[in-house]
């Protein structure tokens, strides 16, 4: 197997059905840099927890339904997560401008499943009206945090 890090990206609209490959796509990233499988589930879960939250704030496109990008990239020493939708840019930053108030709206929100430690690092970022979440997982061998 080689040892270059891999990418890869899935567009995903609003179907449950879909996430089941961002669970295959992340456990494979993650295998390939040695992530144990508890960990490889937290960062999964994580994922899962982001995407289900971000749909509803996805704008939708002139002719198509809206979508989001995914990119799965794996590194010797973690696994990226990166997650991003188009949208009204906002002139804040942090998880309230990537995913809007979400615990005003009656939702538990990204915080909960993100406090819950399943990833190492998050940073956010918007430009250009994208939004971008990314979620790091940092494997034991030789990563520090």
């Amino acid at each position: 197997m080689t040892t270059e890090p891999a990418r890869t990206e899935l567009l995903l609209h609003d179907d449950a059905r879909l996430l089941a490959a961002v669970g295959a796509v992340i456990s494979f990233s993650s295998t390939r840099c040695g992530l144990p499988t508890e960990s490889q589930e937290a960062l999964t879960s994580a994922a899962v927890a982001a995407c289900k939250e971000t749909f509803p704030l996805l704008k939708a496109g002139a002719e198509s339904d809206p979508e989001l990008k995914m990119v799965v990239s794996d590194y010797p020493d973690r696994v990226e997560v990166e997650i991003q939708h188009e949208g009204e840019a906002t002139p804040t930053a942090g998880l309230d401008s990537f995913a809007g108030n979400l615990q005003a709206a009656g939702s538990a929100g990204l915080n909960a499943a993100l406090q819950k430690t399943s990833v190492d690092r998050v940073q956010y970022e918007t430009k250009n009206g994208v939004s971008r979440m990314t979620l790091i997982k940092y494997c034991q061998r030789g990563a520090t945090v």
